[in-house]
């Protein structure tokens, strides 16, 4: 299970994702200059391209991505969409791209979200995998930039769709429309003070004690399933208040994903085996940073895009620092 989130903060903007999952993957922070070629399997390689950072698998010389950014603020994230994800065989006419491809396709091409609904509208996403040993994920993906968010999802009965997504979250199944419908029924749900003597439950409320702060959140979701913490999320977002700094932005982010994150031993997926939050990600679309914590290493990880030679043409590899790190002060 994953969670998505695109946070705006004055003029600033911030992207990420948790990811959730029983296995470990070996991933690091990848880096794809602009001159690195890109094959595709049903359309042209792309020679040149906007330089794209993110997390993700080195394969073959070929960048497998989780979720990443682009140069301009374009940030993508694709989260598991196990049911109803349906990918098609290749289609005549149409730009045919294997789902491990989009993300590099979008991400190489496009500044802005805009322009990558201008992309999506003749998309078809096949059925293929990487490699025999690398079947193809079932995926839907949030791309957000600085002013606006989309959901792309492909099912059988609708095709490749795109929807416009005003809450700037995604969690997983089931499909977008579902999760925003179902929001509706939160609508009770409150971040303000309640007072001691009015209470939504009847015009009158004999003997009514107000047992704390927070009384407006009772019914807010908590579970780890998809829809919980797509609400949970949601409702973070919508109300979050934060200084505009990087201190605070940042900070912000790191706390809102954590209300979502999965702990060992709370949900199980087989026998013995548990999801948790493998990594957080969190990048300052504006100056290109990519922020990370992983489960058993909560200290913040940094890599700066501008760092690197984005002329290149040859893959940069960060290791993730996954060691359990403690700043003793005495």
């Amino acid at each position: 299970m994953c969670t998505g989130l695109s946070l705006k903060n004055g003029n600033h903007h911030y992207f990420g994702r948790n990811l959730d999952l029983e296995l470990d993957y070996p991933v690091d922070v990848v880096i794809t200059p602009r001159n690195k070629k890109l094959a595709m399997r049903h359309t042209d390689a792309i020679d040149t391209h906007y330089a794209i950072y993110g997390v993700g698998l080195i394969q073959d010389d070929y960048p497998l991505y989780f979720d990443a950014c682009n140069e301009k603020g374009l940030g993508m994230a694709g989260l598991a969409f196990w049911t109803s994800c349906y990918y098609a065989p290749v289609e005549e006419g149409k730009l045919n791209l294997a789902s491990f491809e989009l993300l590099q396709y979008i991400l190489g091409k496009c500044e802005t979200v805009a322009e990558a609904k201008e992309i999506l509208k003749n998309v078809n996403i096949t059925n293929e995998g990487f490699s025999a040993a690398m079947a193809p994920s079932p995926l839907h993906w949030l791309i957000s930039d600085h002013t606006s968010s989309i959901v792309v999802e492909q099912t059988k009965e609708h095709g490749l769709m795109v929807y416009d997504n005003p809450y700037d979250v995604l969690a997983n199944e089931p499909e977008f429309p579902f999760h925003v419908k179902n929001l509706s029924f939160y609508a009770n749900v409150s971040n303000q003070l309640q007072n001691f003597t009015e209470t939504r439950f009847a015009p009158e409320f004999p003997d009514f004690v107000k047992l704390g702060a927070g009384m407006g959140t009772a019914g807010l979701p908590g579970g780890l399933d998809s829809i919980s913490r797509f609400v949970k999320i949601a409702f973070g977002r919508l109300n979050s208040i934060c200084p505009d700094t990087e201190a605070g932005n940042v900070s912000q982010f790191f706390r809102l994903m954590e209300s979502v994150i999965q702990c060992n031993g709370s949900d199980q997926v087989k026998k013995d085996e548990y999801e948790i939050t493998q990594f957080t990600t969190c990048y300052n679309t504006d100056e290109n940073i990519l922020y990370y914590t992983t489960y058993y290493n909560e200290s913040l990880n940094a890599v700066k895009l501008a760092s690197e030679d984005l002329d290149s043409d040859q893959l940069v590899k960060y290791e993730f620092i996954r060691d359990f790190q403690v700043n003793f002060q005495n």
